[in-house]
């Protein structure tokens, strides 16, 4: 069966609520599904973490009955199928731009009759109950998420032509990167970034969309623990000597 736990948690209403790390845990995957949670998060941009990697993260998180996600590296279609092949159910994609990226995100993502995804991996075939190819295609569009993000003043400019792309019903946001494309880098609380989203989220809201961050919440791994490290150390008398 191949589904996916934070858009059944959407359809009822809730949160979905999960973990996010950089470098795949295994015992972190079972921690999450053990306690209950949603869902795990990789991330496959800013960290080295291989389609091989991502495998084994996705057969444990099925066994524990959690949803595998992740942000991939880049749009293009051999990144798409090389994650989503090995059982990611929604893929985070950087810096979308135009929307012909846009409709390449869906054609790629998807099977027909809404794109067209490659078929198929030995891993999607494995959660097939009987022998219906077109069955397991329909249900792996059901449960499978493309979520861009906009991270650039060009994208919020042209976000009316993205819009009207079908199958991209959620998007996420990246206010660090926003600020270098308006000219102010380091300045993601500035007022100007505040701006471009605020429009971003009038457009996105008219047209029947909606940000993905307001429907998911997770603990990241690395800042937990950094924050936890920075209250020892501070008991002792002593100071973190990282900045941030």
């Amino acid at each position: 069966m191949f589904r996916n736990k934070i858009l059944e948690r959407i359809e009822k209403g809730e949160k979905a609520l999960g973990i996010s790390m950089s470098e795949p845990s295994e015992e972190l995957v079972e921690l999450a599904g053990r306690m209950g949670l949603d869902f795990v998060n990789f991330d496959a941009q800013h960290s080295p973490v291989t389609p091989g990697q991502i495998g084994t993260m996705c057969r444990i998180a099925d066994g524990f009955d959690i949803t595998p996600t992740m942000r991939i590296p880049d749009g293009r279609e051999s990144t798409i199928l090389s994650y989503l092949d090995r059982g990611i159910r929604q893929i985070t994609v950087p810096n979308l731009l135009t929307k012909q990226e846009a409709e390449d995100l869906v054609k790629y993502t998807y099977f027909q009759p809404i794109g067209l995804r490659s078929s198929t991996s030995y891993s999607m075939v494995l959660h097939q109950d009987g022998q219906d190819r077109a069955e397991l295609f329909d249900q792996v569009n059901a449960n499978v998420v493309v979520v861009p993000q906009i991270e650039n003043i060009e994208t919020v400019n042209a976000l009316d032509e993205i819009l009207e792309v079908d199958g991209i019903d959620y998007f996420g946001g990246g206010p660090e990167d926003m600020a270098q494309s308006l000219g102010i880098p380091g300045g993601h609380d500035d007022p100007r970034v505040a701006e471009a989203y605020e429009k971003a989220t009038a457009k996105i809201e008219a047209a029947g969309k909606r940000w993905w961050g307001d429907y998911t919440e997770s603990v990241n791994v690395l800042g937990l623990a950094k924050g936890a490290l920075e209250d020892i150390l501070e008991a002792h008398g002593r100071k973190s000597g990282i900045a941030w």
